[in-house]
């Protein structure tokens, strides 16, 4: 929803998200370093860096605004704070008008995808969220009647990173991540010993 406060003597009018699912992965992403950094002890001060980043205020502009325009934002994401992230697995999604699809089978996943994910994640998920979601969510370049799909071969890009980062929201990603703790690892290790048995079958060939 929009508000609008007051800043300067001027009226200024910004978007408040309302619910988890509205948030992109970089406000996301933002709200997670927060919330999770340990030199932040004051409350307050948590309140407004989250509140930086949801509405997109300078902190220190925040900080100038009337005392009734700060206890609006307070109680908005108090409200949003309180609700439920989507935990369903979105298989498409659209970005900028371009359909994007959830890797189709995880098990033909490439050695070079998994290698990629796996370094992501051990370099911190909170930091490199975007990055892994890159590998996982592509351009479909192909479609047919039953539903089936084909994504985009895997490029690694940090401008292709960028646009997932910046646009894909919380509602569309989410429940990519319950869907891989409910998997757990069996998955992902199934596709790696799939991929060192074909890079070695490979190798006898040449020998």
């Amino acid at each position: 929803m929009k508000i609008t406060l007051v800043k300067d003597g001027q009226s200024v009018k910004r978007y408040i998200p309302q619910h988890w699912n509205e948030l992109t992965m970089k406000q996301y992403m933002g709200c997670m370093k927060i919330l999770k950094d340990q030199s932040v002890k004051k409350e307050l001060e948590k309140v407004v860096k989250m509140l930086s980043v949801i509405t997109e205020i300078d902190e220190v502009d925040i900080y100038r605004l009337p005392v009734k325009n700060i206890n609006t934002l307070g109680l908005k994401l108090t409200k949003f704070l309180g609700t439920k992230p989507n935990e369903e697995l979105q298989h498409l999604v659209m970005i900028n008008d371009v359909e994007y699809g959830f890797h189709p089978k995880l098990s033909d996943m490439t050695f070079g995808e998994w290698i990629d994910i796996d370094n992501y994640i051990n370099a911190g998920v909170d930091d490199n969220l975007h990055k892994i979601m890159s590998v996982l969510y592509r351009p479909i370049i192909a479609k047919q009647k039953n539903g089936k799909y084909a994504i985009e071969p895997y490029e690694p890009s940090e401008d292709k990173q960028n646009i997932i980062k910046d646009n894909l929201t919380v509602k569309e990603f989410n429940g990519v991540s319950v869907f891989f703790s409910n998997l757990g690892r069996e998955l992902l290790m199934t596709t790696l010993k799939s991929s060192i048995q074909l890079l070695k079958d490979k190798k006898d060939k040449k020998e």
